[in-house]
């Protein structure tokens, strides 16, 4: 039987809005629903690369159950890969990316 690996992405909501702007550094925020084929897609590539990324925050959100911080950094559809650094959001990817491309915009941002 295949080992699981367990995610490297904890779970945000919306009652931790104010833990996610004050964070430092920065963090990355995967939000997306559960039937998005492209949310899937941006999944596996950010579980892929989190580990590689140790001064990186990561975390996902469920779309659906987070409206407000959906709303907080303008994503009106799923998914996005949200970047946040200190609190401030400078990139949001709202498509599926290579994984090296999204390494660079982490490399680009820390």
């Amino acid at each position: 039987m295949p080992t699981r690996v367990m995610s490297q992405l904890k779970s945000i909501s919306d009652t931790q809005i104010p833990r996610l702007l004050s964070e430092e550094g920065l963090t990355i925020v995967l939000m997306s629903s559960p039937w998005d084929g492209n949310g899937i897609i941006m999944r596996n590539i950010v579980e892929s690369i989190a580990g590689q990324f140790q001064k990186v925050s990561f975390y996902q959100a469920d779309y659906e159950s987070s409206p407000r911080l959906a709303r907080l950094f303008n994503l009106l559809t799923p998914p996005g890969l949200l970047f946040i650094k200190d609190g401030e959001l400078v990139h949001r990817i709202t498509k599926p990316m290579s994984e090296g491309r999204v390494r660079d915009l982490i490399h680009a941002t820390t």
